[in-house]
């Protein structure tokens, strides 16, 4: 009689509580909400948002010299040499990696979430102290939200 008694409560310590409680002290409705993630709130382009750099950020980060930069009215956007790129999202500075060779048509970069294409739009610009400067278009791709943004600006790559 013992026996069954002891199985009878082990059987039953192992089922779940009536408020609905699991092992650890969350209940189903916790684990609810913390699998399932909530939608942002406000603008979800910021995803896809470029965000000034300052010549600090490009400093510090160490890609002064000889490269490349993607401005829009003299703000400066992307900041790229051979084996580096930044820009600057709401979360702040990113580094991206080239996934193509840089140059005076533009270049690929990218990182786990975004993707960012730099093009040469129109012929060449005008020359500029750093190196030339031509008019291209930037799109910005966040893959896992499935966003994109575009911006006509300057391509300026260094001697």
């Amino acid at each position: 009689m013992s026996f069954r008694f002891a199985m009878t409560l082990v059987l039953l310590a192992g089922c779940g509580r009536e408020d609905g409680a699991l092992e650890g002290n969350a209940s189903a409705n916790q684990i609810e909400r913390l699998s399932t993630p909530s939608e942002e709130e406000g603008d979800p382009l910021t995803a896809v948002r470029l965000q000034p750099l300052e010549p600090s950020d490009v400093e510090r980060e160490g890609l002064l010299g000889a490269g490349c930069a993607f401005s829009v009215g003299g703000q400066l956007l992307l900041a790229a040499t051979g084996g580096d790129a930044i820009v600057r999202m709401q979360d702040g500075i990113r580094h991206l990696v080239p996934s193509g060779p840089i140059g005076p048509t533009g270049g690929f970069f990218e990182d786990r979430q975004l993707s960012i294409s730099v093009g040469r739009s129109g012929p060449a610009g005008r020359a500029v102290a750093e190196g030339s400067s031509r008019p291209a278009r930037i799109t910005v791709t966040h893959r896992r939200a499935e966003l994109e943004q575009a911006h006509a600006g300057a391509w300026t790559c260094g001697a």
